[in-house]
């Protein structure tokens, strides 16, 4: 399935939430550019996360407009994609929004022990299972916001696509 008019799908959740992997497989079976919002956190911001220590403002805002800046490149290449980031901040989602081009967020969602076992059993990750807890508390409420889906994370990967792509063709 490819794009004919260029659009940027969000993938959004906590981390252990399955965004990056989730992202990366919709990326590639839509034929669409992948961008993984860690990669666009300063070394800086990887350090304090790292350290247990939740993102300064500042920090958080220029990560932020880093990946605003990439949406809107691709979107005046009129290069669909697929964002995985976490979400957190109402006012960064909104940014996010503006940037890109007709986005629609699918939030994975689910309960702190799933996730905690998850972060649990992942390597070489700068963010720290320790982190989740400061996650939790930090998701602003997404309940106005009618261009955002909610989906279980309990369903494996393939099936969490497989709804967005469903979505995507409907």
């Amino acid at each position: 399935m490819r794009a004919t008019v260029s659009r940027t799908i969000v993938i959004m959740g906590v981390a252990g939430s399955g965004k990056s992997t989730v992202g990366q497989l919709l990326a590639q079976q839509l034929g669409w550019r992948f961008i993984e919002g860690d990669d666009y956190h300063s070394p800086e911001a990887k350090q304090m996360m790292a350290s247990g220590i939740p993102l300064a403002e500042h920090l958080r805002e220029s990560w932020v407009q880093a990946l605003c800046r990439e949406l809107s490149a691709c979107k005046a290449a009129k290069q669909p994609c697929v964002l995985s980031y976490s979400g957190l901040i109402a006012r960064h989602r909104q940014q996010i929004r503006s940037s890109a081009d007709n986005a629609h967020f699918f939030y994975l969602q689910g309960d702190a022990a799933l996730l905690a076992q998850r972060l649990a059993q992942r390597q070489n990750h700068f963010m720290p299972p320790a982190m989740l807890q400061s996650q939790l508390l930090t998701m602003q409420s997404c309940d106005n916001e009618n261009d955002i889906s909610i989906l279980d994370i309990t369903q494996p990967a393939a099936k969490l696509v497989q709804q967005i792509t469903q979505f995507l063709a409907a």
